[in-house]
């Protein structure tokens, strides 16, 4: 009898965590995971690039933590506006307007800036993987992925390269940043 409660008591523990370890997630839930939402209608820039910077930090930054290196200011940012902030907590920053082919050679997150239409400028994050596709985290729509095909045609659409943000942590991450090979750089003035 105490042998049945004792195995009882170890089985009801081992389901309990068992249960624990695989939560289900609403797909809201999973298309927000790894992506600072943007609360405003143009904050995209802040809020990509907390989600960006939040990819090395222990530390979680919000959108509202980055515009409050921008005086709270949510109406278009540009990359030198963003290139200010990171510099400003402490990361090494680098802008390019990379052709495709580079792209594909790299699997480093990036800070990237697509546009439906050229009035309206967005940014997001990208990792780019092998094959065709490309990992997205869109402050506006959360995390997904789309084809290169679809990804190029709002970031590279004329064929010229597409502009794009890398964000290295301090000193000891430059010379990462020193070793990608980048043509065409562009500092965003």
């Amino acid at each position: 009898m105490q042998k049945m409660l004792l195995l009882r008591i170890f089985l009801l523990v081992f389901i309990t965590n068992f249960a624990f370890a695989f939560s289900v997630k609403s797909l809201q839930e999973l298309h927000n995971q790894n992506v600072i939402r943007q609360q405003y209608e143009e904050s995209c820039g802040a809020s990509a690039l907390a989600t960006l910077l939040n990819f090395f930090e222990f530390r979680q930054y919000s959108e509202q933590d980055i515009l409050a290196f921008l005086n709270q200011k949510t109406d278009m940012l540009s990359f030198k506006e963003l290139q200010e902030v990171a510099n400003t907590l402490g990361y090494t920053t680098k802008g390019f307007q990379l052709q495709r082919e580079i792209l594909e050679q790299t699997s480093y997150p990036l800070l990237v800036r697509i546009e439906n239409d050229p009035r309206f400028p967005h940014f997001v994050v990208i990792i780019n993987h092998k094959g065709d596709f490309i990992q997205v985290f869109d402050p506006n729509f959360g995390q997904y992925k789309a084809t290169k095909k679809e990804f190029y045609s709002v970031w590279d659409r004329n064929h010229t390269g597409g502009f794009a943000l890398v964000i290295a942590k301090n000193e000891n991450s430059k010379p990462m940043i020193k070793d990608l090979e980048f043509p065409n750089e562009a500092f965003f003035k």
